[in-house]
């Protein structure tokens, strides 16, 4: 018997590895068999497991962090091959709403996400629709492509502020996301990074990924002004101080997930004309240039993963994500 391996959040707080009979289904035409290789431990499934989140809650199979191989594709798929390395967008479009017309499937409403309202790709085996699969190149190795969605995220997020506002840079937090936002932002010719991080393990990664400074916070003077500034963090203080720092004219991208309700003053923002955007997630075409940036090594992966666990200890590898030292963890099947 076949069995399909599973990484579930049974209750809140626990998380176990489920052994079940591979139910093998025949495909639609336009849809893809993958067999999941790692996936990555994200910090929005830790707000699941402790039911934080405001939708999604245990039991539930987490993950929409994966890299996969080929097994089958349907009838009428084209471009994609048994055996090509890929990895998966976790948006599960409608297809038929007009943001889908645009193809900007992160803007589908209510969203479909994987691990979310959509069902985890914490599996051995998964089936999927062919617009969802990405090759990559045979080079990248397995391990370092788990990394496309982090890295897709943050080339999405830096393409969020206008090509006249890429000079000087203030990214708030250095974490997984963060240093990924760090490295599109060097790669794409932002001018001078400047960083804000509470580690200072992190912060020096950040000057290791092309921050131009760094500092801890409290630090950095408050009258330091800037083209753009993108908050990671976006909680009250950060989101405040993110209208604080950016020059008149600036733009403030808000690119971590606030907890809560947050009150920002407007007043300054309205006169000094400082534009306030936000980051979702990410599009088709930031696959591509995520799988590109890995393919060409111009993304570093060297100390972004902190650890591998095999899949029976996905206990431990959700444990070690929460540890204030973790970068990304990854789960190997």
């Amino acid at each position: 018997m076949t069995v399909l391996k599973q990484v579930k959040f049974d209750k809140i707080n626990s998380v176990i590895t489920e052994m079940l009979p591979l139910e093998v289904r025949e495909l639609q035409p336009h849809e893809v068999r993958v067999a999941t290789k790692f996936m990555g431990v994200c910090g929005s499934e830790i707000h699941v497991l402790h039911d934080g989140h405001p939708f999604a809650k245990p039991p539930m199979v987490p993950g929409h962090e994966v890299c996969v191989e080929v097994l089958e594709v349907g009838s009428a798929v084209t471009g994609i091959q048994v055996g090509d390395p890929a990895v998966l967008d976790p948006i599960m479009a409608c297809m038929e709403c007009p943001a889908c017309k645009r193809e900007q499937y992160n803007l589908c409403e209510p969203p479909q996400v994987a691990g979310f309202r959509a069902p985890g790709f914490g599996k051995s085996e998964l089936v999927v629709p062919a617009h969802n699969v990405h090759v990559a190149s045979k080079s990248i190795p397995m391990e370092q492509l788990a990394l496309a969605e982090v890295i897709a995220c943050g080339t999405h997020c830096v393409d969020r502020v206008p090509q006249e506002n890429r000079g000087k840079v203030l990214i708030i937090g250095a974490g997984t996301i963060g240093l990924s936002v760090i490295q599109a932002a060097f790669i794409k010719n932002f001018k001078e990074i400047h960083v804000i991080e509470p580690d200072p393990g992190k912060r020096k990664l950040a000057e290791k990924y092309g921050a131009y400074a760094t500092y801890a916070i409290g630090e950095l003077p408050e009258d330091e002004r800037f083209d753009a500034v993108i908050d990671v963090v976006s909680t009250q203080a950060t989101l405040a101080q993110s209208l604080v720092q950016v020059r008149a004219g600036g733009t403030v991208v808000i690119m971590g997930v606030p907890s809560k309700p947050v009150e920002l003053n407007l007043g300054p923002v309205q006169r000094f004309e400082r534009d306030i955007r936000s980051s979702g997630m990410y599009v088709s075409k930031d696959w591509d240039v995520a799988v590109e940036w890995l393919k060409q090594g111009l993304f570093k992966t060297e100390d972004m993963i902190t650890d591998v666990f095999a899949v029976e200890d996905a206990d431990k590898a959700y444990q070690r994500a929460q540890e204030a030292d973790s970068i990304k963890v990854l789960i190997k099947f």
